[in-house]
């Protein structure tokens, strides 16, 4: 598995970029706002067709311009070009995205998987300390990649979750009548039991790990699925028009010394944790692909001491890795020596 060209059309700053890759680990360095983390968000979507930092397509589209292209060739055994297009909305547009692969438009679905890939963000540090919905939303943007079944579980549970809470509401507002909820409470418990194996699965694998970045274990709080248990709810479902139990109230924390570092847990800590869980998750993928996916490592060395540099440097060496960075000073110098260093100004790549 492996990036050989990175092509951007009016995507973020960039005007227009071609990129290749070589087999060195690739350091990105630049001044914030250079453009660096745009090239790791770019490949991500083309992992995932997702943003983690956009919170709305548009943001993705250079300024002044109608749409952003992303397109990647990647060696996988043979060469497959992945391609993403957004065009700005307005009343004219035909498409709002549009994934391509190998020239031929695909479903969304279909699309993820021919790229997988790990990111880490400064930012991600809210996966301990945000929401649950951010948790489940890191934790199946990985599982989506490697699971083809996963996906299409994921996908129809959510679906069959919007139809069952959209005949509670019908209920509730005396226009439906509670055995029309049977059959998409037996599909919801279906495919959220399916969800759900494929979670306890990926939970049980990464905290069997070994990680020289400290203790951490990873608690999955299940919201267990069945058709007793939504019998037991059903009468605050229907006052709430919602399903209150399933993969769609799941959780996990992250713990270390039996501390939950989202209450606990210092900044480094937290910090820290958020890192071994994109780790575990990039070992995971590899057991389930039997090949290391792409890692995308976003100012990951700033805030580390150097025991656990040395130990992100391990990892990085056994698989294509692009870090961004501001400065190079964290860095080790034997790491340097084995990478292409690229300097990013302005949404250019001045300096090789």
């Amino acid at each position: 598995m492996f990036l050989k060209q990175l092509n951007l059309t009016n995507f973020r700053n960039y005007l227009h970029l071609e990129l290749n890759f070589d087999d060195r680990p690739t350091i990105l360095v630049g001044n914030n706002a250079s453009g660096k983390s745009n090239l790791l968000e770019a490949i991500y979507l083309l992992s995932t067709t997702k943003s983690l930092r956009a919170e709305t397509e548009d943001e993705l589209i250079k300024k002044d311009s109608e749409f952003a292209k992303v397109e990647g060739f990647v060696e996988n055994g043979g060469e497959t070009e992945l391609l993403v297009i957004i065009n700005r909305q307005t009343n004219d547009v035909k498409f709002r995205k549009k994934v391509l692969v190998n020239g031929i438009a695909r479903r969304t679905i279909d699309f993820i998987g021919n790229l997988p890939a790990v990111i880490f963000y400064p930012a991600d540090i809210n996966l301990v300390t945000g929401p649950p919905s951010l948790r489940r939303w890191h934790l199946d943007l990985s599982l989506a990649q490697i699971d083809a079944g996963y996906k299409k579980a994921l996908t129809l549970y959510e679906q069959f979750l919007t139809a069952r809470n959209r005949v509670l509401k019908k209920i509730r507002e005396g226009q439906g009548k509670s055995n029309e909820l049977d059959y998409w409470t037996g599909e919801l418990v279906d495919k959220g039991k399916a969800v759900s194996v494929k979670r306890k699965a990926f939970f049980d694998f990464i905290n069997e790990l070994e990680t020289s970045l400290g203790e951490y274990r990873f608690e999955y709080k299940q919201s267990e699925i069945s058709c007793e248990r939504l019998a037991e709810t059903n009468g605050r479902e229907v006052a709430a028009a919602a399903t209150l139990i399933g993969p769609h109230r799941d959780d996990f924390d992250i713990v270390t010394l039996g501390r939950n570092l989202a209450h606990f847990g210092s900044r480094g800590e937290q910090r820290t944790g958020t890192l071994a869980f994109k780790l575990a998750q990039l070992e995971y993928m590899a057991k389930i692909l039997d090949k290391r996916p792409i890692l995308l490592l976003d100012d990951v060395f700033s805030e580390l001491d150097a025991s656990h540099r040395a130990h992100v440097v391990e990892i990085v060496s056994k698989q294509q890795t692009i870090i961004a960075t501001v400065e190079l000073e964290n860095i080790p110098q034997k790491f340097l020596d084995s990478a292409r260093i690229l300097r990013i100004e302005d949404g250019k790549v001045v300096l090789e």
